[in-house]
């Protein structure tokens, strides 16, 4: 029979079973996994759950990731984090010591912050229920996403050479359009199609 060498985590059990109770012992590893590793030890009685984030840049500073949600990630129970980038080539990272790298590596100084899409308790966030939206607001939304956007480089709202990027006048159409349903909540106000003439 082989003899499998204790781990160092092993060892400080036995030792500090010689002198506490079980409960007394098992806190004392958690206290120090949290001390050495940053991340918390869940137990299979406690009832924690993941917390949902977007990483939302507010300064590009590589020129690279772009404003807005540029990541999606989890903040485990145990402190630890995963961030999902997005984009064209979306790659995935893990953090053993949770937000504070997430902010200290990808925060640039405040310029990416972690916003929380779930409450501390680790209820979920608010859905908006899709279908509940009214008609009058579909359609407004569809008229933004089809309507001509200027190209930022020659103004052109038709095919143009330059072939700039027009996602930014996209999204200022769709804003412009949601704007008055946004700003009050009422269904009642977005304009219809007669009233924009």
């Amino acid at each position: 029979m082989t003899d499998t060498p204790q781990t160092a985590l092993d060892t400080l059990r036995g030792l500090a079973l010689r002198s506490a109770d079980g409960p007394t012992v098992q806190q004392l590893l958690d206290d120090v996994t949290t001390e050495l590793t940053g991340r918390t030890v869940v137990h299979r009685d406690q009832d924690r759950r993941p917390r949902r984030f977007v990483l939302r840049r507010s300064v590009d500073v590589s020129g690279i990731s772009g404003l807005g949600d540029v990541a999606d990630g989890v903040l485990w129970p145990d402190g630890t984090a995963s961030v999902r980038w997005r984009g064209e080539h979306p790659s995935s990272v893990f953090w053993d010591r949770g937000r504070a790298s997430v902010e200290l590596i990808h925060g640039h100084g405040g310029a990416t912050s972690a916003v929380f899409l779930d409450a501390a308790d680790g209820s979920a966030g608010s859905v908006p229920d899709i279908e509940a939206a009214p008609l009058a607001l579909r359609r407004a939304v569809d008229r933004a996403l089809n309507a001509p956007v200027a190209c930022s480089d020659c103004g052109r709202t038709i095919a143009c050479p330059c072939a700039s990027d027009r996602r930014e006048g996209r999204v200022d159409a769709i804003l412009a359009a949601l704007a008055p349903w946004i700003a009050t909540g009422d269904r009642t106000a977005i304009p219809s199609q007669t009233d924009r003439t």
